[in-house]
């Protein structure tokens, strides 16, 4: 019914590409054998990198504005932004894709653009990137008999379109580092004078590089770790959660977590509809539990 595999790219790319993430799901099966448990409609939360999708099977649609809102047919090969507010996506007939997924700041390696162009941009059509160059591609993935070969096509066509990297690189890696490491938890400023730029030079690399701001970067960090925390520790108060974030109270965590889940985090991980929600690459289930306090979530993906 659902199965994805993750592979890694040649190790050329490796310095750019997390992964390749194989989606197969086929909805109709799912709906004609009453399975109610995987639901059709995901919320994309962001979490701070860029991905690439590649359909050779149904497309599926996606909102800005809800999961009961009007909805937009994706691309069959399109660019997926950096997001600073969620999006909701909605599949059916059979789901056939793969996912690039990039590491942050990477991108700018085989893209001629300023990545703060795609900022909530959430499919954006890669041929307006690649050109002709991009719609042969399509073509190829969708005549080619197993997903090694989907795969290797992929690494020829990023492999032959790396550019040679840019010292600038080295700022947005440093900063990158620092804030993964500690979370989210880390002066800017700091981190500047470390590094020996201004505020605004370092703002205009990343958002150049990135997509986002150093402190936006740092935010999305620091909310996504909140998924992990309650992965680990269901039981986990949002007060306590709050504190082991860096924040000085509960009220601002939560306003701060509603900006980038469009909803607040005791109402998220309380619903009882089944819906999914997607982040830090992985996609979380909530468990309709009776327990009204219970906040758990398994991995699907």
């Amino acid at each position: 019914m659902m199965n994805t595999q993750i592979i890694k790219p040649n190790p050329r790319l490796s310095g750019i590409i997390d992964n390749y993430m194989l989606v197969d799901i086929d909805w109709q099966r799912i709906a004609a054998q009453g399975n109610t448990s995987l639901a059709s409609v995901w919320r994309l939360i962001p979490y701070g990198k860029v991905s690439m999708l590649f359909v050779y099977g149904d497309t599926h649609e996606y909102s800005l504005e809800g999961a009961t809102a009007g909805m937009q047919k994706t691309r069959q090969a399109f660019l997926v932004g950096q997001l600073t507010k969620p999006i909701w996506l909605k599949f059916s007939g059979h789901t056939r894709l793969i996912k690039i997924q990039f590491k942050p700041g990477a991108l700018s390696q085989l893209l001629p653009m300023e990545l703060d162009e795609f900022t909530n941009v959430p499919s954006l059509d890669l041929e307006a990137v690649w050109g002709r160059a991009a719609g042969q591609l399509v073509e190829r993935i969708h005549e080619a008999g197993a997903d090694h070969d989907r795969i290797a096509l992929l690494d020829a066509f990023f492999d032959k379109r790396l550019q040679a990297r840019n010292n600038l690189v080295d700022y947005v890696e440093y900063t990158l580092t620092q804030l993964q490491q500690a979370q989210g938890k880390v002066s800017i400023k700091g981190l500047e004078d470390k590094l020996g730029i201004s505020t605004r030079q370092l703002e205009r690399l990343f958002l150049s590089k990135v997509g986002l701001s150093p402190k936006q970067m740092s935010k999305i960090i620091r909310l996504n770790g909140a998924f992990s925390q309650l992965e680990a520790q269901p039981s986990l108060s949002m007060t306590s959660l709050s504190y082991e974030l860096g924040y000085h109270d509960q009220a601002h965590f939560c306003h701060d977590f509603k900006a980038i889940a469009g909803v607040s985090p005791s109402k998220l991980f309380s619903q009882s509809s089944g819906e999914l929600f997607v982040t830090h690459g992985q996609c979380f289930m909530k468990q309709k539990s009776a327990v009204s306090t219970a906040r758990k979530g398994k991995s699907v993906s």
